[in-house]
């Protein structure tokens, strides 16, 4: 998860709002999205399946691409 988090900082795209050794919440605009250590994505705030599939998306291509 620290990794992650520094990745995440890296990009100043996301807002981090919680860290903790099990889980990541971050923030894009009105988006919040939980990541957990075991690999789940929680995505709230979002009008349509396809948006949380972009946000989604959008994520792990930040995250992989380090």
């Amino acid at each position: 998860m620290d990794k992650t988090k520094r990745t995440l900082e890296k990009s100043e795209r996301y807002e981090i709002v919680v860290y903790t050794p099990h889980m990541l919440i971050l923030r894009i605009g009105k988006v919040e999205t939980t990541l957990s250590k075991d690999g789940r994505m929680l995505i709230k705030k979002v009008s349509s399946e396809t948006e949380a599939t972009q946000v989604a998306s959008q994520i792990l291509r930040t995250i992989l691409k380090e």
